[in-house]
C-alpha cells in the first residue's frame, strides 16, 4: 500500500473541475485519445507534450475504461519535464492506451500565481485542513489512515459581468456534484453560500466567492 498525501487528493480535485468546466478563451490544448501501445506488463507511459495541466479522470485500455486514483494514478511534470501516467496492473503485450489530456495555459488555478493571465480565472485557493482519526468500524484498510477536512475558497474573475455570473454558477455547480463525481478517497463535498462582490477596481474584474468544503482519506503505511 503506498502512501498518500494531501496533496494528492488536492490535485484530483483541481483535475475535476479542469476536466468539466470549459474555458471560454480556449487556452492551451486539448488532447484526445493520444494512443500509446504497451509492451508486456508496462505501467508507466509518458505523454508526448510537455506543461500537462490536467489528465483525464478516465482513460481506456484495450477499450477497457481505468480511473484515475482506483486504476491509475499520473505524476504531473514540472517546467521541461515530462508527465507520465502509470497503470496499478501492467497492460497486455500490443495493448492500445489511450489518455486524453490538457497542456498549456489553464483557467483554474491553485492560488493566486500570476496576475497577467485572461480573464476569465478561477481561482483555488487551500484554506484550513483538520485531521479526523478513524475508528476500528471504518472501512480503511487495517484502520491505517485518517480522514481530512478542508475547506478551499473558489473565486471567479471577468472582466465582463454576465459571464462572470455565468463561470460562477458552473464551478459552484461543478463543486455541488463532487459527492456523486466517485473521485479517488473523496467522501464528503459541500458547497457554502456563494457571494457576489461586484466589480473590484483593483483586480480590474468582476468577482465572485464561495467556500467549498471536502473530506478525504488519507491513508498512510
Amino acid at each position: 500500500m503506498a502512501e498518500e498525501y494531501i496533496y494528492e487528493r488536492e490535485r484530483a480535485i483541481l483535475d475535476y473541475l479542469r476536466n468539466n468546466l470549459v474555458d471560454p478563451e480556449a487556452r492551451g490544448t486539448d488532447i484526445i485519445g493520444e494512443s500509446h501501445t504497451a509492451t508486456a506488463g508496462q505501467t508507466v507511459f509518458t505523454l508526448f507534450n510537455n506543461s500537462v495541466k490536467n489528465v483525464a479522470d478516465t482513460i481506456t485500455v484495450n477499450a477497457v475504461t481505468k480511473s484515475k486514483g482506483y486504476d491509475y494514478t499520473v505524476q504531473y511534470g514540472e517546467g521541461k519535464r515530462p508527465t507520465t501516467v502509470t497503470l496499478n496492473v501492467g497492460a497486455g503485450a500490443g495493448e492500445i492506451v489511450l489518455i486524453s489530456y490538457h497542456h498549456g495555459p489553464s483557467m483554474i488555478e491553485r492560488e493566486f500565481s500570476r496576475t497577467d493571465t485572461k480573464l476569465p480565472r478561477v481561482i483555488m485557493m487551500f484554506l484550513i485542513g483538520e485531521e479526523e482519526f478513524s475508528s476500528l468500524g471504518d472501512t480503511m484498510e487495517f484502520g491505517k489512515g485518517s480522514y481530512f477536512n478542508v475547506s478551499f475558497r473558489m473565486e471567479i474573475r471577468d472582466k465582463y459581468a454576465n459571464r462572470a455570473r455565468e463561470t460562477a454558477s458552473k464551478v459552484y455547480n461543478l463543486f455541488k456534484k463532487l459527492r456523486h463525481a466517485n473521485l479517488f478517497r473523496t467522501n464528503i463535498t459541500r458547497a457554502g453560500s456563494i457571494q457576489n462582490f461586484d466589480y473590484d477596481r483593483d483586480k480590474e474584474a468582476y468577482v465572485w466567492q464561495f467556500t467549498g468544503d471536502i473530506q478525504w482519506e488519507i491513508r498512510f503505511e
